[in-house]
């Protein structure tokens, strides 16, 4: 009997470790997997606060130059002090020269980089003290302080908070240049400086008590995504003094199977009543990827052969691709030239002759310079250039698109009404005003729907906060969703002083937000329309202007007759939402929304690119 207990208990023994070899590899390769990409997303952290010195080497207004370049290694969004030499001090006994006190001045952050010289804007001034010409600007060699919060880990299945952001901090406390608070740290501080919402870490006033308390220079939110064949770590760093994203910086931790965890508690839509609005789910393309950074979209039957064709813009050049159930396959390019920024583009057949035209609105530092590319004898050309227009393309009452355009002026991106377009003889020609609301003349981000059913149309826009606002056709405003829908990360800069024959300089340009597009149409087969828009979600909150999005879906809303309610919204994508379309893309009834999804601009990140996403219209719950 006793040999028997021994021989149970060896096999016992035995199972247990092999439960716990089981049970402790895959352990410690993710745990070798989330250290290896904390310590390249340090080391990409680290590199955005080198150790420089130099001067300011002009002023203008709220904007400096620096001697800083290239050549030093200083980025976009690197936070410099500014100080003052002082008076040589001595030792009282040895008169020997101990050095200088330097005068703390301010901060200035890099907007741009050159190869040899910077320029950046004040963003802090000590009191009393103006910053000159002359004064020395330097990234401090003693350790920058960071607080990381814990890493949000919530959508990812098997990732453990508390291990996960030890590897982060342990990795940047190992490239020597980082003091890093923890999150005990971090609320102790606001605590005691008795901050009422200690969870809301981009808000002003937990960044003031958290540089005041701990000196802290930076704030790392962190968060593990998905992609599709793997686990994403990114890493934003926000400033204290500013507010605002300094950078951002990304590894893919490698060796992790991805897996969404439990779906319980997000963030989902509803009808009127509390029941549940159906996701859009059913990908009918695998996403494919661009190589470049999309900036705007353009679908239709571009060749008129009866198929739909794909429209894509970098900003410089337009690129169309054939686009089916199989894949998107690049079929001709314009690269455009190094001055041309564009900033939408559009496709319908306005000129009714069975080809749809591609309107291309180019917002350049010399005015806008658009034009119009048409496919005539086996290739796109350009029928209409050095258009002074803002172009935008909306469905009609009868679902037949129609064209908008606006002027820009002298002082102003944009300037005068937004009128219609319609085709007269061998010309666009100019016809009724819309009526837009005096707050919000822009001819983007707005749409005309009949929400109420009663023939005459509503006007919504985007605002720049990202709330629809509603307005009758006299301009007044009756309705404003509490939710969020939109959001932007094209803007347009214009600088007044720079404009005309004469140029002047010393006022900073102004930026200015373009919300996207809208569709107000009968995409379900049901008999009612709705109002098909995005959302984006902004990983910088809504507090700051500078707002960088990360995620996003589509929602379709209806009139309920006392607000707009969501009807159905798509799956979240990892990424921001730059354009979309809706198409009938294989000649069936059903309607499918293609999407852009352009990823986080991240440190990190091997390349600039996007990715095309189609999806069928059909409620999957």
């Amino acid at each position: 009997m006793m040999m028997q207990r021994m021989r149970l208990g060896r096999r016992l023994a035995g199972a247990v470790a092999l439960l716990l070899f089981v049970w402790t590899v895959p352990a410690a390769a993710q745990e070798a997997a989330y250290g290896t990409a904390a310590a390249e997303i340090a080391e990409r952290i680290a590199a955005a606060f080198p150790k420089v010195t130099g001067r300011l080497i002009g002023l203008e207004r709220e904007q400096v130059l620096l001697d800083l370049g290239a050549k030093d290694q200083v980025i976009p969004g690197l936070e410099l002090q500014v100080y003052r030499e002082g008076q040589e001090f001595k030792h009282p006994y040895t008169g020997q020269v101990l050095g200088k006190l330097d005068r703390d001045v301010g901060r200035v952050r890099i907007l741009e980089v050159h190869p040899n010289f910077s320029r950046a804007e004040i963003i802090q001034q000590a009191e009393g003290t103006l910053v000159q010409q002359g004064d020395h600007v330097r990234v401090t060699s003693a350790r920058v302080i960071l607080a990381l919060p814990n890493v949000d880990v919530s959508d990812v299945a098997g990732a453990n908070t508390r291990s996960v952001t030890r590897d982060l901090l342990n990795a940047l406390v190992k490239t020597g240049r980082f003091e890093v608070m923890n999150d005990q740290r971090i609320r102790a501080a606001l605590l005691e400086e008795k901050v009422g919402n200690p969870d809301q870490l981009t808000d002003p006033a937990v960044l003031k008590a958290l540089y005041k308390r701990l000196r802290v220079s930076a704030v790392l939110l962190s968060k593990l995504g998905l992609m599709e064949k793997a686990v994403q770590w990114d890493v934003q760093v926000v400033s204290t003094v500013r507010g605002d994203s300094i950078t951002l910086a990304s590894a893919e931790v490698k060796g992790i199977t991805p897996k969404f965890a439990s779906a319980t508690g997000r963030g989902r839509g509803s009808f009127a009543g509390g029941r549940e609005a159906p996701r859009i789910d059913q990908v009918a393309l695998r996403s494919q990827e661009v190589p470049f950074k999309g900036q705007a979209m353009a679908v239709g039957e571009l060749t008129g052969d009866g198929t739909i064709k794909l429209a894509l813009s970098d900003g410089q050049g337009v690129y169309i691709y054939d686009l089916d159930k199989t894949g998107i396959k690049q079929l001709w390019s314009y690269a455009g030239v190094t001055t041309d920024n564009i900033i939408a583009l559009d496709a319908a057949d306005i000129n009714k002759n069975g080809v749809a035209e591609i309107f291309v609105t180019n917002y350049t530092a010399h005015g806008l310079r658009s034009y119009v590319l048409e496919y005539q004898n086996g290739k796109f050309v350009k029928v209409s250039d050095e258009v002074p227009l803002h172009f935008r393309v909306l469905a009609g009452p009868d679902n037949t698109p129609q064209l908008y355009g606006q002027a820009a002026g002298n002082d102003a991106p944009f300037d005068g009404p937004v009128r219609q377009y319609t085709w007269q003889g061998n010309r666009y020609m100019p016809g009724v005003v819309v009526p837009l609301p005096k707050a919000y003349t822009r001819i983007y981000g707005f749409a005309l729907a009949d929400l109420d059913g009663d023939g005459a149309p509503e006007i919504l826009v985007l605002d720049q906060l990202d709330h629809l606002r509603v307005y009758d056709r006299a301009g007044g405003e009756f309705y404003r969703t509490s939710d969020r829908y939109g959001g932007s990360e094209l803007t347009v800069e214009f600088d007044p002083s720079r404009a005309g024959e004469n140029p002047r300089s010393g006022i900073q340009p102004t930026r200015l937000v373009l919300q996207g597009r809208m569709y107000f149409q009968d995409i379900l087969g049901e008999g009612k329309k709705q109002l098909v828009l995005p959302r984006n979600v902004p990983s910088t909150g809504y507090i700051f202007q500078t707002r960088l999005y990360d995620k996003g879906k589509i929602f379709g809303l209806s009139w309920d007759g006392v607000g707009l309610q969501v009807t159905w919204e798509t799956r979240e994508l990892a990424g921001y939402i730059a354009d979309f379309a809706l198409v009938d893309s294989d000649g069936s009834d059903g309607r499918k929304l293609v999407l852009l999804v352009v990823p986080t601009n991240l440190i990190g990140m091997g390349k600039s690119r996007s990715n095309v996403v189609l999806l069928d219209l059909r409620p999957s719950g």
